[in-house]
């Protein structure tokens, strides 16, 4: 049996959801329906098909799946799975795309404000613990002075709550009626919404004392700086641990991000000290 695994399902009647669990040494911390909302322009976004499962990458100890839903309105969701075994980390992402570009309409704009919420069951065994100062959110098992069981950074908002804003997302990381609660509003194109769970207990026992941080990164391409709304990278480090996310909601293009070059619509890589950036995750679809 393994130590961490993940099993998806989709049902063709919940197209504004995916059947989920994780389970970690056999027990479930995550499970049931993870379901989504969408707006834009103050109207709901509504599925138009069916999944489709348009990527499946198996390499380095990670596992990774990706699945596509056509939208109203010409857009178009992207959900993602990404599992490093290794490195006992899990990747949930969203992505809201704009896929209109041949229609001959008015195109989205600036400030056209994408709303997104997802909804997230976690076992009732656990116990979350919030900050008051930091965005992420730890579970422990329901037993006083246990040790926690994994934690969650909600890698497109600051790690700090009294950050102010600087690119085109906000958004909040809650406890709701025993669900977690991702939601975020934009003011671009398009939005990413990722959630990065650490699951290595004994990681986090000894790292209780905040030995971990994340930060949004700059993106360069042909010298410019590039919008939220095209691409997003993030730098986690945990303990003396480093890892590098990049996501890119545009076709295929040459950017550059924390001086490592790369072409892909996806990345998941992880610092060495003598090598530098090791990929672990790379997808091209493009």
């Amino acid at each position: 049996m393994k130590d961490l695994s993940i099993s998806v399902h989709f049902d063709s009647q919940e197209t504004d959801a995916v059947q989920l669990e994780v389970d970690l040494f056999g027990e479930p911390i995550l499970f049931g329906l993870w379901k989504f909302n969408l707006q834009w322009r103050g109207k709901p976004l509504h599925a138009v098909d069916s999944w489709t499962e348009t990527c499946v990458y198996k390499n380095n100890g990670c596992e990774y799946f990706e699945f596509d839903l056509p939208l109203s309105n010409h857009y178009r969701f992207q959900r993602f799975f990404l599992l490093d075994h290794k490195n006992r980390l899990l990747i949930l992402g969203d992505t809201l795309l704009w896929d209109g570009d041949n229609v001959k309409r008015r195109l989205p704009e600036r400030n056209d404000n994408l709303v997104y919420e997802s909804t997230l069951f976690y076992s009732p065994k656990l116990r979350p613990k919030t900050f008051s100062d930091s965005t992420e959110i730890f579970f422990q098992p329901d037993k006083p002075k246990s040790p926690p069981v994994f934690r969650v950074f909600p890698l497109a908002l600051p790690e700090w709550k009294k950050t102010e804003k600087t690119g085109l997302v906000s958004g909040t990381l809650e406890i709701e009626h025993a669900t977690l609660v991702l939601r975020q509003q934009s003011s671009g194109v398009s939005m990413f919404a990722p959630l990065f769970f650490d699951l290595d207990a004994n990681r986090l026992a000894k790292q209780f004392d905040k030995k971990y941080t994340w930060r949004h990164l700059t993106i360069g391409e042909n010298m410019q700086r590039v919008p939220d709304d095209k691409a997003v990278g993030y730098r986690i480090q945990i303990n003396k641990d480093q890892f590098l996310f990049y996501h890119s909601m545009t076709p295929l293009a040459n950017r550059t991000i924390l001086g490592h070059n790369l072409i892909d619509d996806l990345c998941f890589a992880r610092f060495n000290p003598e090598t530098g950036v090791e990929p672990l995750v790379a997808v091209q679809l493009g």
